[in-house]
């Protein structure tokens, strides 16, 4: 809270918090203890509880006479017999192994498993129906005390269990060990345990027991051979078949009937009565009741969960948490009958420590009890005491809200002169013994009974420290001020902090805290350096009215929401900042310069009262919360609405591809401070990691494309950022049938099938169009070699004729005794023979008709027949079939095979000397022919061939058609040559 200006009334402002006027001879311990409070009007269904338990999802179930609520740290999720119980008192809550929750009703038996509710049928021989008592054996079975009977649940019945006649005696409570051994409370006859499905004396009712009823047992924590024993006469222990009874003074002689009993994580015991608890440590026991934080109503269940948190269930006033000796709270809880605040703290010169109020002057604290130190006795708001200040002398300065400077030396209290009707807001003393005063004019400073004002600074000023020999340092509604010999340093700015209002400065070793109106705590170092921090760093509000330092090198703010400690990393400007306590009741707004530490305690001035805080004791270690999946909502299509997903969260989910836009919901269970959990999340097949934390506990996935996912969820203590395991939710998005593998995989074959038919199609095109256009060209050629062979048959035969004609002519007229005349014209008649006969084979492979392998042959036999005819060798030619008239050849073969056999031929007839020449065919392969031409004359003569040029021209001419010549003698005698020739000629 912000000191006031003149023009405002105080009294009439400040109507809330606290007060410390004395009941009792002007003295009251007032100390408070902090609880926090959960009723009905934070959504409890009922504020009647009977009993509290944890499941195993780390939520707390309450049981009441108005139906269950569960707990999860922010929301209340009631049953009752609206929603399906058949009763709305419920007695008993028991969570298995398996995550359901048994509840024990006033008409039999219920349980819930994923929200569901079944109902036991009471069985027949029933007498009552209400259930006090469950327990789960190490065999998975549920045992229940109805009316008094043991009975099992089985198979959605419950089947009462038949005992032996030794064991007729009624049941008043029932319990199941760490290792699921199941212990039984007989009345007037003692605890039996069921070992291999025998009942075993455990302990016998004996003494003061055995007229008590036992109705809660528990085994110890720390020693698993110690059982509890709860009866409304007192505590027991059995230990080794004896049962003692527990001692304690205070609660014997002024506790009454015991309720409920429970031991905490510490080894301390807790006791609830008719009238509050009982704490018990090993060095105090402390009565809880509503004169120090707790209620005054009887405390029916206390329950310490897995996370150390000890709930406490009353008759009447809801629950309770309990915060710890950390703190505690002194106001108007304790016998306060004026609403007051205390607006300034500091010692005297006892060690006791100060408190200035508004409105009752100066109130002494000493041990925890109070005490009315001082009130100016006239004057109008001079009760109001905003500052207190203790010099090197131990006399303590006093700044009252329009009633000046007074000074306490111990005995007496003296008003220094010429500050009569002075407001003073804050008032420190520097290295020179100058005193320093904040007032909302100005700055002044004191010195020989004289207040001299500082030039040039008016504004509101409440914050002073000294920063040097001769510097001091002003918190003002203009941001920070330098003086220096008592002058103001004109043009001095500290960043950006002459835009803020400054309500606290501190010096802390090398370093100047500052605190602001608005902007958090902005850290300023030696080397100019400003660093600022803020509620988005975990200060509780962006107002800090007072700084104070511990003996550990913990700073305390106060802020206008609650504490926080600061912890400086040494070296350098980095802070960690956590909260100093996590009650709701912790929601308070700091005063102004209000703080003080003193001998392991810190205390600062609220306007709920003073807090103190034990900075030697430290706090419990965080432990991480507990995640789990709340939900899947899925938008429909086109985004009109939403639909949630009732599939468990642990099977995996399928969703069509339609359904893609997802929103999942997630909690982090953390009963004790539940609004400071953060999350980390990830999706996989999305995201490569977890995103930062953060407090939303829902995200948003927006068109997901098909594939498998796992949405992996942890979460964050508050403080020391402990993760939890990690909650995991499977879901694939089942592709659109175009988008599957198989369809991909068919579709890609298609397009590559389309594209080689395409391709074939086009080739063929190609080829069609080329076989069209060589078609074209073979028709032309074929045209022009008919015309050419016609042409040149009609001009060259008709010369050659003329020729022969003449010289016959010619060669008549001449005389018979001219022979040389004749013998020219007859070289004339044979060579003109010789050519037409040369010209018929040109004549031939012009002729179109030539092309295909069958006339080639048949010309050749032909030649050979003719060229032997006149002489005396034989010639055979054998092979020729009809079937090489389907044999095209390109015109250079025809031509060329003749040419090479002519030439073979005709060296048989003028060199072999042969008697018998035969041309035989052979086809190995469809595109590939032989023609092998043998004889029976002299052989061959290798040295004699490479004189002429008949075998160069012939393998020449093999060349051009791609053929391969071979040539050799046959055998002894005779000669054998071979023409191999491919048929890859078009059909």
């Amino acid at each position: 809270m912000k000191r006031s200006t003149p023009s405002v009334h105080l009294p009439l402002v400040l109507v809330w918090a606290f007060c410390i006027i004395l009941i009792f001879n002007n003295k009251a311990a007032a100390q408070k203890y902090v609880f926090a409070h959960y009723d009905i009007e934070d959504g409890l269904i009922q504020s009647q509880v009977n009993m509290l338990y944890q499941d195993n999802t780390h939520r707390l179930w309450i049981a009441t006479l108005g139906g269950v609520s569960r707990f999860d740290g922010h929301d209340y999720y009631n049953i009752s017999k609206s929603t399906g119980l058949p009763n709305n008192f419920v007695f008993e809550i028991y969570s298995d192994s398996k995550g359901t929750v048994w509840l024990g009703t006033n008409m039999g038996l219920s349980s819930i498993k994923n929200e569901k509710i079944y109902n036991y049928p009471v069985p027949a021989d029933a007498k009552k129906k209400f259930v006090t008592h469950i327990a789960e054996e190490h065999s998975g079975a549920i045992w229940v005390v109805m009316s008094n009977h043991l009975y099992k649940a089985i198979n959605n019945r419950m089947q009462r269990v038949q005992m032996p006649d030794s064991l007729s005696n009624s049941v008043s409570c029932i319990v199941a060990d760490k290792t699921g051994n199941l212990y039984v409370s007989f009345i007037d006859k003692g605890i039996y345990k069921l070992d291999n499905n025998k009942w075993v004396l455990y302990a016998p009712f004996t003494g003061a027991i055995k007229s008590a009823f036992v109705f809660k047992m528990q085994f110890d924590k720390f020693d698993s051979k110690k059982l509890y024993l709860l009866a409304p006469k007192g505590l027991f222990i059995a230990t080794d078949k004896q049962i003692s009874r527990y001692q304690n003074k205070d609660i014997d002689n002024n506790a009454g009937p015991l309720l409920s009993f429970e031991q905490d994580y510490e080894d301390n015991l807790w006791i609830g009565t008719q009238r509050g608890a009982y704490f018990v440590s090993k060095q105090k026991t402390i009565h809880f009741t509503g004169g120090n934080g707790l209620t005054n109503n009887a405390v029916s269940d206390i329950y310490c969960d897995n996370d150390r948190n000890v709930w406490l269930g009353t008759n009447g006033s809801g629950m309770f948490r309990y915060e710890g000796a950390g703190h505690v709270i002194y106001d108007e809880s304790q016998g306060i009958n004026v609403n007051q605040v205390v607006m300034s703290i500091a010692h005297d010169k006892s060690n006791n420590i100060l408190l200035g109020t508004a409105g009752s002057g100066i109130i002494k604290y000493n041990n925890g009890v109070l005490s009315n130190l001082w009130q100016p006795s006239s004057g109008s708001g001079t009760a109001i005491i905003q500052s207190l200040y203790i010099d090197k002398d131990k006399n303590v300065w006093i700044g009252a809200d329009r009633g000046g400077i007074w000074k306490y030396d111990g005995t007496s209290f003296k008003l220094m002169k010429g500050t009569e009707t002075r407001s003073i807001n804050f008032i420190t003393v520097d290295s020179n013994n100058t005193m320093w005063i904040a007032t909302p004019q100005g700055c002044y400073y004191y010195e020989n009974n004289t207040m001299t004002f500082v030039q040039g600074l008016t504004s509101f000023t409440s914050a002073i420290t000294s920063c040097g020999k001769d510097s001091i340092l002003i918190g003002s509604q203009e941001g920070v001020k330098l003086v220096v010999n008592k002058k103001i340093v004109p043009g001095f700015k500290l960043g950006t902090l002459n835009a803020s209002a400054i309500l606290c400065i501190m010096q802390y070793k090398d370093k100047i805290l500052i605190g602001t109106d608005d902007r958090g705590l902005f850290i300023w170092d030696k080397h100019n350096k400003l660093q600022n921090y803020n509620i988005k760093d975990g200060f509780k509000a962006n107002s800090i009215y007072s700084l104070v330092a511990d003996n550990n090198g913990v700073i305390w703010a106060g802020t206008g929401r609650g504490i926080n400690r600061i912890a400086i990393k040494p070296g350098s400007m980095e802070c960690k900042i956590q909260q100093a306590g996590t009650s709701r009741d912790l929601i308070v707004e700091a005063n102004q310069n209000a703080a003080l530490y003193d001998d392991g305690k810190v205390f600062f001035g609220t306007t709920k009262g003073i807090i103190v805080f034990n900075t030697n004791i430290d706090p419990l270690p965080e432990k991480p919360p507990h995640v789990l999946i709340q939900g899947v909502k899925l938008f429909l299509d086109g985004n009109k609405g939403t639909r949630p997903l009732n599939e468990d969260p642990g099977s995996e989910i399928k969703l069509s591809a339609s359904q893609n836009h997802l929103v999942i919901s997630f909690q982090g269970v953390y009963l004790k401070n539940p609004d400071e959990v953060t999350y980390q999340y990830k999706l996989t097949g999305l995201d490569d990691q977890f995103c930062w934390p953060v407090k939303s506990n829902t995200v948003d996935y927006p068109s997901l494309p098909p594939g498998k996912y796992t949405f992996e969820v942890k979460a964050l203590s508050p403080e020391a950022k402990i993760p939890s395991k990690t909650a995991v939710l499977k879901f694939e998005i089942v592709p659109h049938f175009y988008q599957k593998p198989v369809f991909r995989v068919l579709g890609l074959i298609f397009l590559v099938l389309l594209g080689f038919v395409i391709q074939y199609f086009l080739h063929q095109q190609q080829i069609n169009k080329k076989q069209a256009l060589e078609t074209l060209k073979r028709e032309e050629k074929q045209k022009l070699r008919q015309q050419t062979a016609e042409d040149f048959h009609d001009d060259l035969g008709n010369k050659l004729t003329r020729i022969t004609v003449l010289s016959d002519v010619l060669n008549t007229k001449l005389d018979k005794d001219k022979l040389d005349q004749k013998n020219l014209v007859e070289q004339i008649q044979q060579n003109a023979a010789a050519l037409y006969n040369g010209t018929k084979d040109i004549l031939w492979a012009l002729d179109p008709k030539s092309d295909n392998l069958y006339e080639t042959l048949m010309h050749v036999k032909e030649t050979g027949i003719e060229m032997f005819q006149d002489v005396n060798i034989d010639f055979c030619f054998e092979g020729i079939t009809d079937n090489f008239n389907q044999i095209k050849l390109p015109m250079e073969y025809s031509r060329n095979i003749t040419m090479i056999f002519k030439e073979l031929l005709t060296n048989v007839l003028k060199h072999a000397e042969a008697h018998n020449v035969v041309v035989n065919l052979e086809q190995p392969e469809k595109n590939r022919l032989i023609i092998r031409i043998t004889d029976d004359g002299n052989g061959y003569d290798e040295i004699k061939a490479k004189r002429g040029h008949g075998l160069v021209n012939i393998r020449s001419r093999a060349g051009r058609i791609g053929a391969q010549f071979k040539i050799g003698s046959n055998g002894q005698k005779g000669t054998a040559a071979e023409l191999q020739v491919k048929l890859n000629a078009k059909t």
